[in-house]
């Protein structure tokens, strides 16, 4: 078997003569998720159905197929089933809060050769490991391999950013025209959000569409630590509806610093983190949680934008009892709480703003409209709904 070298590049025909293969990384540092993104010939990430990993297994058409076995990650490869827009396929690497090169084995194997990915890694969280690429890209061109070993300090959103994801929320596919929020109707004397804010110090307060709380523990001290639960159910009699909940950090000036969503499950260097994704919607309680901890956010994080995205393009019709709500983690009271209502036609969802104040931190419901497969394409939109 032949053994490649960081930077090496060769015929994919030198290893194997056919289109269908596999391809397998072995990563033994707990935690390590693997995965393999499809480009186009200017190096983007322009559909999301081609990030193949523990969420999305199968590409369209079967062309890429993951599976994991412990320590083992194998892609079954068939590029006559990729579309002529997909011109490369990048396997990388990825950890929450540990540096992939820390792993005691890191190697990528084809049919006829192998890798060592370790070679040149410093302190990268977010590794591309090896590449398919058509050379030149279109017809005509021929598959060959690359060695890369190479990454970035920052993580997966570095990554995202590096395959394009920035440029793909400006494109008009990815707009949202979202309407601005609602001032909150006044409420009626003697109600919970009497006053000119209401508070969580006198226990659960129950929100409409576009209504603020002032988040306080009971008794007005500030708070340190919360979760915001989401949650929601299929319709009845409907199949499973893959919902996604997602964190976005601004700062003061809208400027996006940070994203927590299922694939990168922790920000802001460990005080934001998403529990995990939840595939069907089914059950009961919170279907996914982002925990904050306030007291260790930066000082420049200003506002936390709650969001849902439909991962297979399943509209908010098909769902029912979508909810959020905010809970001290101390306590384990219930602060705050937004039930949707109806759904609509619409993949994506602001649920909710938590944002800085000088007299503290402010939760207010949205309950607007959006689209998108990832949180990706809620960033720009989510920039209008910060004020």
């Amino acid at each position: 078997m032949l053994t490649l070298s960081r930077g090496q590049k060769k015929p994919l025909a030198d290893f194997t003569p056919g289109t269908q293969f596999t391809v397998t990384v072995h990563a033994g540092l707990p935690g390590t998720d693997i995965a393999a993104f499809g480009l186009d010939a200017q190096g983007k990430l322009s559909d999301d159905r081609f990030m193949t990993f523990y969420n999305q297994p199968d590409a369209p058409d079967g062309a890429v197929r993951w599976s994991q076995q412990g320590d083992w990650t194998t892609f079954q490869i068939d590029l006559t089933r990729l579309p002529t827009t997909i011109t490369r396929l990048v396997f990388t690497a990825t950890h929450d809060d540990q540096a992939v090169g820390q792993s005691p084995t890191l190697t990528v194997e084809l049919p006829g050769a192998v890798f060592d990915a370790r070679d040149g890694l410093v302190n990268e969280r977010a590794v591309m490991l090896a590449d398919l690429y058509l050379h030149p890209p279109g017809p005509g061109g021929t598959w060959r391999v690359a060695a890369v070993s190479q990454g970035f300090d920052g993580g997966l959103r570095r990554l995202l950013e590096h395959f394009g994801g920035e440029a793909a929320e400006e494109g008009p596919a990815e707009m949202t025209p979202v309407e601005p929020v609602p001032a909150a109707p006044a409420a009626a004397p003697g109600s919970s959000l009497a006053g000119p804010l209401a508070s969580t110090s006198g226990g659960k307060v129950s929100l409409q569409k576009g209504q603020s709380v002032s988040l306080v523990k009971k008794g007005g001290e500030p708070l340190t630590r919360i979760f915001l639960g989401l949650g929601w159910d299929p319709v009845r009699g409907g199949r499973n509806v893959d919902l996604d909940a997602s964190c976005i950090v601004y700062d003061a000036s809208g400027r996006d610093i940070d994203r927590v969503w299922f694939m990168g499950r922790s920000g802001q260097r460990g005080a934001v983190q998403h529990s995990g994704d939840n595939l069907t919607g089914h059950g009961q309680g919170d279907d996914e949680r982002i925990a904050v901890d306030l007291t260790k956010l930066s000082p420049d994080a200003a506002h936390l934008l709650l969001t849902i995205n439909s991962f297979q393009g399943q509209a908010f019709s098909q769902v029912r009892n979508a909810f959020c709500r905010v809970v001290d983690s101390v306590s384990g009271s219930e602060l705050a709480r937004y039930d949707l209502g109806e759904g609509g036609p619409h993949t994506g969802m602001f649920m909710a703003r938590v944002s800085r104040t000088p007299d503290g931190w402010v939760f207010t419901a949205l309950g607007l409209p959006g689209k998108g497969a990832t949180v990706r394409a809620m960033v720009k939109p989510g920039r209008d709904l910060l004020t």
